[in-house]
């Protein structure tokens, strides 16, 4: 099914209006039909029109709690990315060159204890792998089997225990310790892989609450990857970048990994701290001077109703990475003070445009609109749930351009946990999202796929 917004929509913009002041355009026609947008540096004169997107319908299937880890990567030979995801069959490849035709590989289980995946090559035969976690406190891998030479839609895939008992409610997949082995950070902490892929030492660093995200904070590319996450101290939920020892010396496995602030006190401004206990986060250079920032939005899972405003707290914001990582301060923009209810891997960064620029997408979750199982949804008159694609204008995170993609009350608008990839030889890339229908509401596997400039 390929449905592209049909004439008579009315879809919606933003454009920054004063300092911190936002003006709803309502533009009327598709998405092709949005407004001027900044061009490439190298041609500032020029105007550029927004993407359009083609929505496709990967797979109908409507089930309570499924679909909420999702993958978008290449797993076999034929080159191209494949979309995976749960349900009560179990995880499924669509695959691209048999037009997102599924296969199951592999049965982890009920479906709703899993939350989040990402991929990486945890056996080290050059294939990619897939790591799961979520309210099951189960990590796990799954092993792609192209790496005895069979093919990777037809072989069940074999699944290796990471680590039990601890909540997984997202996972990252980086080296931690520089060893050329892939490490997992997880929701409670950090998983280290021994001499053999079956192998794992758990090591808690101090952390909590839920969002994470691994990366060089340092961008000093010796090879030791730190974890941005929740962090809870003097009263208020905080986040914080949580240094590898390994920078200075010292072993990551047995060594203090050291914690510096990025916002001591995230949603206080709107009397929302208490609520920001379970963040997304994503990890990027927004405004190209070569220091990787951090980009964070409310889940909307904090201990208020799940409808109250104090859910949204700052809404999606990026934190500026100073000159000194560990001194700051780290300077925190507003993208859209609307966004709320984004969860775990739902902040997406690319070049949707191709103007060279990293762009962000956000995904708002079922919580945040009028559901069966879930009351009423956000009481501000945002049509939310949403998928939206700020574009970056002019680079440097200031100026920000929306597309709105989806909201309510299209059927399955918004999004849990999306993924962001290149579909087969596209230019540039598109979207995999779905809701996860814990609110009894429809969550099919959506791939909005991106169609470029409009001529």
């Amino acid at each position: 099914m390929r449905v592209r917004p049909a004439s008579d929509r009315v879809m919606w913009t933003r454009t920054l209006a004063g300092r911190g002041a936002w003006l709803w355009i309502a533009l009327l026609g598709t998405v092709l039909t949005g407004g001027g947008f900044a061009a490439p540096r190298a041609t500032p004169r020029r105007k550029r029109s927004l993407p359009s997107f083609t929505r496709i319908v990967i797979d109908p299937t409507v089930e309570n709690s499924s679909h909420k880890p999702k993958v978008f990567d290449r797993f076999s030979k034929d080159g191209f990315n494949d979309i995976g995801s749960l349900d009560r069959q179990g995880f499924k490849l669509y695959r691209y060159t048999q037009h997102w035709k599924p296969y199951v590989i592999f049965h982890p289980g009920n479906p709703g204890d899993f939350e989040d995946a990402v991929t990486a090559d945890i056996n080290g035969d050059g294939w990619k792998d897939i790591v799961l976690g979520g309210w099951g406190s189960r990590t796990i891998w799954a092993e792609n089997p192209a790496g005895q030479g069979k093919d990777p839609y037809t072989t069940p895939w074999r699944v290796h225990l990471i680590g039990a008992g601890r909540l997984s409610h997202e996972v990252c997949a980086a080296d931690l310790n520089h060893d050329g082995k892939i490490d997992v950070a997880t929701t409670s902490g950090l998983y280290f892989q021994g001499a053999t892929p079956d192998d794992w030492q758990f090591v808690s660093i101090g952390r909590g609450g839920q969002g994470t995200v691994a990366g060089n904070v340092l961008d000093n590319h010796d090879g030791y990857n730190d974890v941005i996450a929740v962090y809870q101290a003097n009263g208020h939920n905080q986040i914080a970048w949580f240094e590898n020892p390994g920078h200075a010396g010292g072993n990551p496995v047995t060594g203090h990994w050291a914690i510096h602030v990025i916002d001591p006190d995230p949603g206080g401004a709107e009397g929302s701290n208490r609520d920001m206990d379970d963040m997304a986060l994503a990890f990027g250079d927004i405004n190209g001077d070569h220091r990787t920032d951090i980009i964070a939005a409310s889940m909307g899972e904090g201990p208020d109703k799940s409808n109250d405003p104090h859910q949204i707290g700052d809404g999606l914001v990026w934190y500026q990475a100073p000159a000194d990582r560990r001194a700051g301060p780290w300077i925190k923009h507003v993208i859209d003070r609307t966004a709320g209810w984004v969860h775990a891997s739902s902040i997406q960064l690319a070049d949707f445009d191709g103007d060279r620029n990293l762009d962000v997408c956000y995904a708002e979750q079922d919580q945040s609109g009028p559901t069966p199982g879930c009351g009423p949804g956000r009481t501000d008159g945002v049509p939310s749930p949403r998928l939206v694609v700020c574009y970056n204008v002019g680079g440097k995170g200031t100026s920000w351009k929306e597309q709105v993609l989806s909201h309510y009350p299209e059927p399955a608008a918004g999004g849990f946990n999306s993924k962001v990839g290149i579909v087969g030889r596209d230019r540039l890339p598109s979207i995999v999202t779905s809701l996860h229908g814990w609110c009894n509401d429809a969550n099919p596997i959506l791939l909005w796929r991106n169609d470029g400039k409009p001529e």
